[in-house]
Formats: C-alpha cells, sequence, structure tokens
C-alpha cells in the first residue's frame, strides 16, 4: 500500500476536500494502487456485536471539553447524558494555557453550566501570562483563587507536549489524515516556539501548593501517543496515526520518557496535590510503567480518554491492569457528546466483542487495527466508572486548607 500525505480524506459528515475522489470511486481502487490513508477494512465475521446505550452502572466523565455556548445546548448535553446514564461531568474551559489568558471565557462557562449544578464539575485554567518574570505567580494564584470562588473544583485540562505549559510548540504543521483542518493534534501553525514550564519546574511550586490548599484536582496532558515519537516507517505499528500527531519533527521538545519522568517528580514533590493524568499518561503501551507510578505516588490517578483504540486492541492485558488499578482510572471521554461515542465506549469495556472498527469517528485517529471488548467485572466498572472519581475528588478536598 502507497502512503501519502496529499488528497486527505475528511470525516463522515464533513465535507470533501477539494478536488479529492468521492469514497464511492475508492472501491474500486486495487491493493496495489490503494493508499493506506483510504484503507478502512470492515469484519466479516458473522460474531456478536452489542449495542450497548446505557452504562451498566452510573458513570463520571473526567475528561471533557466545554462544547456548548448556549443555555440550550447544555441542555441537549444533559438529554444525551441522561440516555447513556452519565451521572455527571467534568467541564474544561478552553481558556488557553499559554501568552493568552482569556478569564471571561471560564466566566460564561459558569453562567451556562451552572444550571444544572449536580451534573457538571467546572474546572479552570492556569493564568500563565507572564510567566518567567518575578513575581508572575502571585497573578496566577489569584486568579486561581477567583474562579474557586465562583465554584471551579479543579484545573485543567492543561498540557506539557514537549514545550512546557504555557508553552508554543514550533515547527510545521501536521497532517490532518482523515480528521478536519484545525481539529485537535493539528501541531504548530508556524508560530513562533515559546518555552513553558515543565511539571517539576520550582516555578509552579507555589501553583500546585495552592491547587491542594484549594482542594482542585490538577487534569495534566503530558506528552502524546508514543507511535507520534517513533521514526515514521514502515515499522511504526500506529503510524497512520502517529504521523498525525508526529513530534519527531518538532525541534526543541522535551522527549517523552523525560515528560514522564517530570511529571512523576512534581506528583512526588507535591503529595498533597492530586493529579489526574489525561490519556493514561500516555503510557497505554506500557500499562506496567503506569502501575508502577501508582505505587509510588497515592495522589496521582488518570483518565482513559481518547485511549480506548489503543487499549482495545490488548483487552486482556488492560483488563488484567485495571484488576489491580481501577480505583486510580477514571472514566472520561475526551470527545463531544454524543449517542454513538458513549455506545461505543461502553462497548469496549463492557462487552467481549471481537474485531470490530471504528475509524471514522470524530478524532479519526487513523489506525487500522481491529479493536476488541474487554469484558471488565461489575467491580471494575463501578470504579472505573464513578468510584474512583469521587475518591479522586475526596482526596483533593481533604487536603485542603482554610
Amino acid at each position: 500500500m502507497m502512503l501519502s500525505g496529499a488528497g486527505l480524506a475528511m470525516r463522515p459528515g464533513g465535507s470533501q476536500p477539494q478536488g479529492a475522489a468521492p469514497d464511492s470511486a475508492l472501491d474500486s481502487v486495487l491493493p496495489d494502487q490503494l493508499l493506506l490513508k483510504d484503507y478502512r477494512p470492515k469484519s466479516i465475521y458473522k460474531i456478536p456485536v452489542s449495542d450497548i446505550k446505557k452504562a451498566k452502572y452510573p458513570a463520571i466523565d473526567c475528561h471533557h471539553h466545554a462544547q456548548s455556548k448556549t443555555p440550550e445546548q447544555v441542555d441537549e448535553e444533559v438529554r444525551i447524558m441522561d440516555a447513556a446514564e452519565l451521572e455527571s461531568s467534568v467541564v474544561f474551559p478552553a481558556v488557553g494555557q499559554g501568552p493568552v489568558y482569556r478569564a471571561e471565557v471560564f466566566d460564561n462557562i459558569c453562567k451556562i453550566y451552572y444550571r444544572y449544578p449536580k451534573r457538571f464539575y467546572i474546572y479552570c485554567g492556569i493564568d500563565m501570562r507572564g510567566m518567567g518574570q518575578p513575581g508572575w505567580q502571585k497573578t496566577a494564584i489569584a486568579e486561581l483563587e477567583r474562579c474557586h470562588k465562583m465554584g471551579a473544583v479543579g484545573v485543567g485540562e492543561i498540557h506539557d507536549k514537549g514545550m512546557g505549559i504555557g508553552g508554543v510548540m514550533g515547527g510545521p504543521p501536521n497532517w490532518q489524515g482523515t480528521r478536519p483542518r484545525g481539529g485537535g493534534g493539528a501541531g504548530p501553525q508556524q508560530r513562533d516556539p515559546v518555552q513553558g514550564c515543565h511539571p517539576d519546574s520550582p516555578q509552579l511550586d507555589e501553583i500546585w501548593e495552592k491547587c491542594a490548599d484549594l482542594g482542585m484536582p490538577i487534569n495534566l496532558h503530558v506528552s502524546d501517543p508514543y507511535w507520534s515519537y517513533l521514526p515514521q516507517n514502515r515499522f511504526n505499528d500506529g503510524l497512520m496515526n502517529g504521523f498525525s500527531w508526529r513530534l519527531d519533527n518538532k525541534p526543541g521538545i522535551m522527549q517523552h520518557n523525560e515528560l514522564i519522568l517530570s511529571y512523576e517528580a512534581a506528583a512526588k514533590r507535591h503529595p498533597r496535590t492530586v493529579f489526574i493524568s489525561s490519556h493514561l499518561a500516555n503510557l497505554d503501551y506500557d500499562l506496567d510503567r503506569l502501575g508502577g507510578i501508582f505505587e509510588r505516588n497515592p495522589n496521582f490517578y488518570t483518565d482513559f480518554s481518547a485511549r480506548f483504540h489503543e487499549t482495545a486492541t490488548i483487552p486482556r492485558f488492560t483488563a488484567q491492569f485495571l484488576q489491580k488499578w481501577a480505583h486510580r482510572v477514571t472514566y472520561g471521554t475526551d470527545i463531544p457528546f454524543s449517542p454513538h461515542l458513549f455506545s461505543l465506549t461502553y462497548r469496549i469495556l463492557e462487552s467481549t466483542d471481537e474485531h470490530f472498527y471504528d475509524q471514522d469517528f470524530y478524532f479519526n485517529f487513523n489506525y487500522h487495527w481491529p479493536m476488541y471488548g474487554m469484558g471488565l467485572s461489575d467491580d471494575i466498572l463501578k470504579k472505573v466508572y464513578r468510584e474512583t472519581a469521587l475518591n479522586a475528588f475526596k482526596q483533593a478536598r481533604s487536603k485542603a486548607r482554610g
């Protein structure tokens, strides 16, 4: 099969790129001319297919970005949540984490989401303006305290993909794959790079401690899918996704291993602060290492968001991992709410379905792996869906001062 970065395909429902052939034109293309980006296998196995519309137990989504702009849109989110047995959800406002910070975005989120106070846990960002200048932390802490008084219960999602929290990555934009232009993981937009603060930077010590004082857990995303760091060649088994999120061509970034070490060092230095790492800490490929971090740091949790595809390829090993560590893993999506979103994640966690594909769903991960259900036990499901999140929130509140 041929690999090409040209002729981008779009997700179903999106507009076709200019000059691209319609999908039906690809049906007769033979393998020696078929581009890998256009390969969409369909399972032919006559095996059970589960359609799980409601979670087996009430669930909390610990990783959801505010999508609604109006009260009516929030009403629709709640209707989808009710139908899916989603008890409540974290809400991350897109307030900016770098040189630009917009407090009014958080304020507007509060106005429309607090109409359902029992359904949403609203988080806030960190004002990183002036980072590196003497005393910039005082401004950041004052904004944290203001947001907390308005009802923010946590901080996040904040990122370090190699240039530090508040940093801006340089280098060429990434190939979009089958994702819409400008979507998540698009990569640098030809901006000048800005160096931020890595998680264990002494510049962040006051802020992490203030989060502990306020009882606010921190959702922190470090690194990215491991395949994005590997050579983008025929040996990369997550090639098409890795190519979409590639980091091997970004100058001056901290690498994957060092980012994980920095994250754990921060958690170790701030044992009162509860960290909930995004996306299985991007250690979905090395769950034993993630378990070791749990072992050493009782204040370290993770969410499952946007890593269902990676772990559904290793269902037995993931289930074995969760048998030991479900009390540190929370359910999360990272994707705008839809019935299909919840049905797919529930199918992966609850069913024992085999060899199924869902390659064109929202994030369009560009993987060509089949997925398998994990068939998790009731005890594990109860923890992952709800109990672990409540325990993480409780642990954070128990460390609060004043």
